[in-house]
């Protein structure tokens, strides 16, 4: 087998443009791009140091670069040998199932340690921001998004084979590690642009951006994904959104308040868009008590009246999330006021289970709660999680 660092680039894209396994595909493309990273992070150091002079850090992460990009290659030609393998096993798939499935978690081994050296590419360049050249943070920021993107296609391609994987052991041990670990890596990315460039997430956001967020949000097409599971859509939020999101959890936003439509608009952020965020996760709660705030405030203001009842629904949703039974309690005539019968019906089975457990049972795995035996056993009936 060719190893890959022994390749050309013109060679090795036509190897991988070639439907012939084993060869290179996803997990060796995910290193690549990791290494290209590395490679950027070793030039911007060097650039650094020539400009600046002697700085240890920088010298620490031009070494912890060097050491990155030839693991990431060597993770690439590993890929390609564990793929062969799967490739191998699944001829005899029947008569062997065992062997199969071991090759599966070996093909997954590639892409869970492409994630941890991505993490640890997006940390070292976090470090050294401060300390770098001002010509070379571009380069930085295309480390940042190669990093990020080798991230991203190595967490789904952990999700894939773990789909394949009948040991559920093997897959509580590394699905939520892998998908925590790439919502660290999306964290970092926006961390750092938002110091490389500091005008995208500046400190008097415009009402056109809220606007953007209504007119998304309200779009006709987009109302049938409002309380569904959709990636396609949490991705579309995060690719158009994740930015202005994170303005609004730092509390960058407070100018939308002068309008009801731009209130509406940061309680969508915080309370909707957390949720398509952070999938499986429990950032999704983490805005929760702002965005309740925020909802208090704007329903005693006269503008509330001229919203829409559809709007007004989601200037009270973070009412309906709250797992306070007080607010419930305030929030049911809230509902009632609205004069959405289906709405009114799922505030008062949120209210009901509040009362019931005092939480909403199916949160405790993500928030890292103890479920009571009854808790448990409501888990089990139809229509207990929201």
């Amino acid at each position: 087998m060719d190893k890959i660092k022994d390749l050309t680039v013109d060679v090795y894209l036509k190897k991988m443009a070639v439907c012939d396994f084993p060869s290179p595909a996803a997990g060796s493309a995910a290193a690549t791009a990791a290494a290209m990273a590395a490679a950027l992070l070793e030039m911007s150091c060097d650039g650094s140091l020539r400009k600046h002079g002697e700085n240890a850090l920088l010298k620490e992460s031009l070494a912890v670069g060097e050491r990155l990009r030839a693991a990431c290659l060597d993770l690439a030609d590993e890929d390609i040998i564990a793929y062969g393998r799967v490739i191998a096993a699944a001829k005899d798939k029947k008569a062997d199932p065992q062997a199969y499935q071991e090759a599966m978690k070996g093909a997954t081994e590639p892409f869970l340690d492409i994630l941890s050296h991505c993490h640890t590419l997006l940390v070292q360049i976090e470090k050294i921001i401060g300390s770098s050249f001002s010509r070379v943070l571009g380069d930085l920021a295309g480390g940042v998004y190669l990093a990020e993107a080798a991230a991203a296609a190595s967490k789904s391609g952990v999700e894939v084979n773990l789909a394949l994987v009948t040991d559920p052991a093997f897959k509580e041990k590394h699905l939520p590690a892998a998908r925590a670990l790439y919502q660290t890596c999306l964290d970092l990315k926006g961390n750092i642009l938002g110091q490389v460039f500091p005008q995208t997430t500046g400190e008097n956001p415009s009402q056109e951006d809220s606007q953007k967020v209504l007119a998304f949000w309200f779009k006709p097409e987009n109302k049938p994904f409002w309380f569904q599971k959709n990636e396609a859509f949490d991705e579309e939020i995060r690719s158009a959104f994740y930015d202005l999101w994170l303005d609004g959890c730092n509390g960058l936003l407070s100018d939308w308040r002068e309008t009801m439509d731009g209130r509406l608009a940061e309680i969508i952020l915080l309370d909707q868009f957390s949720r398509n965020l952070n999938r499986d996760d429990q950032k999704a709660f983490s805005q929760d008590p702002v965005a309740l705030v925020l909802a208090q405030e704007a329903f005693r203001q006269p503008e509330f009246a001229s919203l829409s009842q559809e709007q007004q629904r989601f200037v009270l949703m973070p009412f309906m999330h709250s797992e306070s039974a007080l607010v419930h309690q305030k929030a049911l005539p809230l509902f009632e006021q609205l004069g959405d019968p289906l709405t009114l019906e799922f505030e008062i089975m949120h209210k009901q289970i509040i009362d019931q457990f005092g939480r909403y049972p199916h949160r405790n795995a993500l928030l890292n709660r103890v479920s009571t035996p009854a808790e448990i056993e409501f888990l089990k009936q139809p229509n207990s999680s929201f």
